[in-house]
């Protein structure tokens, strides 16, 4: 249903007119009068670079095998990825192409890069997101020119996890891709399209929400939404120092209400690790501190805020036979974010915030006693401190409110009454 106009909108309207008819040539003047060595010009290599690696979290590294994982090997284009258990090692030939598919499919956060970190995407995107009608996400082949505000360019669409994808999609619904058809056949990045097909899919399943296509660049918009314009419009009168008298208009610019969504968000990803941390503990029984991946955060964030989607993962955690288990601690070992742990009484157990169902420890068990069931996908959903705290308060609202109005009950009774007498 569209939104209904109002006054603010036609303000709007006659301000963006105004702007145009009175300055008509102003780009075209500015393209031509601007010194040429300071035009920025289009370069696919600003969108790419080579991943540094942590060997550390590495599953293979971890779990001293090479039949943990792999995912990065399967769908490296041109094999540029060496991974030895033992030394623990993980290496990038020069023959990577950057294309960030490494990152985005594995789940221990082994392959780092500045600009496809997991919350960087996300950040990227929905800061696009929230301001404008449509954010598109496409590669550098795709568009082949200095992208427009909301076209996010990456070395390639796969290099965006599933986790990220479902996160984006929990809170906005304006996302496509664009790749003109035939793109994809001709990329030598040959994995990259079953990678994204991939993760995109997972996510739309996971969120009950879908991601668009545009194969059109015709077809591409970039319009502002229009709680962005109406903002940003606010913002500038009342910076010249005059007011608007519309009831319920937003008084702060559109700019600095799409950074302040972005920065809560960033904030609830932090609460949300300080209540797993206090309702489970930050650290296993053999001291080691447990992890959670910047994925798993948006995840868990992301259900917190929704958490009628849990449904719709199906988790598998490990569990242990305790009458095969020898108390070696191989499992607890092997798992690179400490999900498993083994208490003082040699007891085996996991938590399933942070276990990513790698199945890691499962397949170093040598007495082969841990195997991997499904678990309620409920316990992904951290309880929210905060809006417990808010419904507290507004439950206590609505008593007061409730009793005020039996009191009020109460008195026109008392005054209907003494008016009846009187009579």
């Amino acid at each position: 249903m569209a939104e209904q106009r109002d006054m603010l909108d036609d303000l709007i309207d006659i301000s963006e007119n105004w702007q145009a008819l009175s300055n008509p040539f102003g780009s075209v003047v500015d393209t031509l009068t601007m010194d040429p060595s300071k035009v920025k010009q289009w370069d696919p290599g600003e969108y790419k670079e080579v991943p540094r690696t942590n060997a550390v979290t590495c599953l293979q590294v971890t779990a001293q095998s090479d039949e943990v994982c792999g995912r990065c090997l399967e769908v490296c284009p041109t094999a540029a990825i060496d991974i030895k258990p033992a030394p623990k090692k993980v290496t990038i030939t020069e023959d990577c192409r950057k294309c960030g598919l490494c990152s985005s499919v594995c789940p221990a956060g082994t392959f780092l890069t500045t600009r496809l970190a997991a919350k960087v995407l996300y950040d990227r995107i929905a800061r696009v997101a929230a301001a404008y009608e449509q954010a598109y996400v496409t590669c550098t082949r795709a568009l082949g020119r200095l992208p427009k505000d909301n076209e996010i360019v990456l070395p390639c669409v796969g290099a965006v996890p599933r986790d990220v994808w479902f996160a984006l999609l929990t809170e906005y619904g304006n996302l496509s891709v664009y790749l003109p058809l035939g793109i994809c056949d001709r990329c030598r990045t040959l994995t990259g399209e079953s990678v994204y097909a991939d993760h995109i899919s997972e996510a739309e399943e996971l969120s009950n929400n879908s991601v668009g296509l545009e194969v059109d660049e015709a077809s591409l918009t970039h319009e502002y939404t229009r709680a962005y314009k109406r903002s940003q419009f606010v913002g500038n009168m009342a910076r010249a120092g005059m007011t608007v008298a519309t009831k319920g208009v937003p008084v702060l610019a559109g700019a600095q209400l799409v950074a302040k969504r972005i920065k809560d968000h960033g904030q609830q990803l932090m609460d949300v690790q300080r209540q797993i941390e206090k309702a489970v503990g930050a650290k296993t029984d053999l001291s080691k501190r447990r992890v959670l991946t910047q994925e798993r955060k948006l995840v868990l964030a992301a259900l917190q805020k929704r958490p009628e989607l849990a449904e719709n993962f199906h988790c598998k955690v490990p569990v242990c036979d305790w009458s095969l288990c020898t108390m070696c601690g191989e499992c607890a070992k092997a798992c690179p974010f400490h999900a498993c742990d083994i208490d003082s009484s040699g007891h085996f157990s996991v938590e399933p915030a942070y276990c990513i169902g790698c199945e890691a420890c499962m397949i170093v068990c040598p007495e082969c006693c841990i195997e991997m069931e499904p678990s309620d996908p409920q316990e992904l959903v951290i309880p929210d401190e905060n809006a417990a705290k808010l419904e507290e308060r507004r439950a206590e609202l609505e008593k007061r409110k409730a009793a005020a109005r039996e009191q009020l009950k109460k008195g026109l009774d008392v005054v209907e009454r003494l008016a009846v007498s009187d009579e």
